[in-house]
């Protein structure tokens, strides 16, 4: 520890324990509002194996937000938006249920984020190099050997490599992304509820020539009932087989040899000859819990730290990328003085009763009981819904809960009403000749729609961005932006002349229905309320 002691202690606003998802998004949402992160991670690079697959409507469009990302997701992805999904006695046998255009065409009423099926390798070096590429200090081949805190922040001492350097760092605040069993959390002596270890299954990552089977080019997952076996392609020449494993029956790594997984993958593919290469292989324990809390003193959980959730429905990534996009706008601004720290709290107010309705849908779905995991894919079974990823609606003192509010949790997206708490919904515009969506007005900052008789509002949205130090942009629709199809006020469910004030995560803040007396007065009123000053 002398040694510790004798180097000069090095100072960041926010130190990030973990670079998988949550971190990644963390950092990423931090360093794309100014704020430069520290991000340790013990591996020496971001994940190799595609480990899940595919982001959700609600965290692609987050992640729009940050300029470069969505080109760079749209350029890694090749072939088909829609995902092929087969069952049958083999992958050779097997038939594809197509996913109808219809299907695509009211994702498209809902979104303007194309459906995305990049395997979780590709997304993190995306994350991993957009982070960078904005400043973000990211540290692989580091780990958190020891860490405290107290009121004002965090001191931790790191080390680069196994037996390396040792030197300290101090942070405002520090965030916990350091999976399942997080020892952060440990530490902290937070609990959590939950099944715990519910199920496991037996991941085999392999190389095979395969093209007379599935589509080049396209995503897809093929059931096999009654086997215990589904295969993933991801559409980038690589293939999973998951396999259901059953530990506390006596099943061991023994029964997962090289020859014996080889074997596994020609019963599945239906082929005994088929020549392929085990490229990884490993038991996957599917989790299911909850921690109490998210937050303690300095300290914020984050993604598996705070939740964790079986692969069934394919939303843990997606929980984890939203919590690190959650956590950065919130920070950035708190600390660049734009809000009280009260603010951060409402990250675990809103997030915890949102994450909570998704982990028991995911669990819902495992039916451990039966011993029916994810391998046994079966096509009846229920998907995230659209009401569960764009449909959740917050609570908390960041949101201005209109008189008569039913505190509901979710509503239906397709018919959006526009009350403060809700997702903004997506409509259509039209800006000098281009196509373009009320999602991509939003960035990092707040923003104010309202419509050509607004003027007022636009005014005083300036006005209160200047004296609150804040970035608030006012847009008007009916101004240069056409509303395409008529039905902007409608679907944000306010009348001529009113106004919406929207979050930095997209999420509608306050609004006012009509023209109101004094805009500027009432606008900054809830704004403070929102920013805990």
């Amino acid at each position: 520890m002398a040694a510790v002691n004798a180097v000069s202690t090095e100072k960041v606003p926010v130190l990030i324990v973990g670079g998988a998802y949550t971190g990644l998004s963390t950092a990423l949402g931090l360093a794309s509002r100014g704020v430069t992160p520290m991000l340790v991670e013990r591996r020496e690079t971001t994940a190799t194996l595609p480990k899940a697959w595919g982001l959700n409507a609600r965290t692609h469009e987050l992640l729009s937000t940050v300029p470069g990302v969505a080109a760079a997701l749209q350029e890694a992805q090749v072939g088909s938006y829609l995902p092929q999904i087969k069952s049958g006695p083999s992958v050779r046998e097997a038939q594809a249920a197509e996913a109808p255009e219809e299907l695509l065409a009211r994702h498209r009423m809902l979104t303007p984020a194309p459906p995305c099926w990049l395997p979780q390798a590709t997304v993190e070096k995306i994350l991993r190099a957009q982070a960078e590429e904005l400043g973000a200090d990211l540290r692989f081949g580091t780990e958190m050997v020891s860490w405290t805190q107290d009121a004002d922040g965090v001191t931790a001492v790191l080390r680069e490599g196994s037996g390396g350097r040792e030197y300290p760092v101090r942070a405002d605040y520090l965030v916990a992304a350091d999976g399942y069993t997080s020892p952060i959390r440990t530490s902290l002596g937070i609990g959590v509820t939950g099944g715990g270890r519910i199920g496991h299954v037996y991941v085999i990552t392999f190389d095979a020539d395969l093209d007379a089977y599935v589509d080049k080019d396209r995503f897809s997952v093929t059931g096999i009932p009654g086997s215990g076996m589904s295969m993933i392609y991801d559409g980038m020449g690589t293939y999973t087989l998951w396999v259901d494993y059953f530990p506390e029956q006596g099943q061991s790594d023994d029964d997962f040899t090289e020859d014996r997984c080889r074997d596994r993958i020609r019963r599945a593919v239906g082929d005994p000859g088929l020549e392929c290469r085990i490229r990884n292989a490993r038991p996957f324990a599917l989790n299911h819990q909850l921690a109490e809390r998210f937050l303690a003193g300095r300290v914020i959980l984050a993604g598996d730290a705070a939740h964790a959730c079986p692969p069934v429905g394919g939303q843990g990534g997606n929980l984890a990328i939203q919590d690190g996009y959650d956590l950065a706008w919130r920070l950035a601004l708190v600390l660049g003085g734009q809000a009280g720290a009260a603010l951060l709290d409402t990250y675990q107010t809103e997030r915890r009763p949102v994450v909570t309705i998704t982990l028991d849908r995911e669990v819902a779905l495992q039916e451990v009981a039966e011993g029916r995991i994810l391998s046994s894919f079966d096509q009846t079974q229920p998907v995230p819904t659209p009401r569960e990823i764009l449909g959740f609606r917050y609570h908390s003192p960041a949101v201005r809960t209109e008189a008569g509010d039913d505190r509901s949790l979710q509503e239906d997206p397709e018919n959006p009403t526009g009350r403060p708490g809700c997702r903004a919904p997506h409509v259509r515009l039209e800006r000098d000749g281009r196509t373009l969506s009320t999602h991509d007005l939003f960035g990092p900052g707040f923003v104010l729609l309202t419509d050509a008789e607004g003027t007022g509002w636009a005014e005083a949205a300036a006005e209160v961005a200047r004296h609150l130090g804040i970035t608030l942009t006012a847009h008007r629709i009916g101004d240069r932006l056409h509303d395409v199809e008529g039905g902007w006020r409608r679907r944000y469910g306010i009348e001529p002349a009113g106004a919406v004030l929207v979050r930095p995560d997209a999420v509608i803040a306050w609004r006012s229905r009509t023209a109101a007396a004094g805009p500027e007065h009432e606008l900054e009123r809830a704004l403070k309320a929102i920013l805990a000053r």
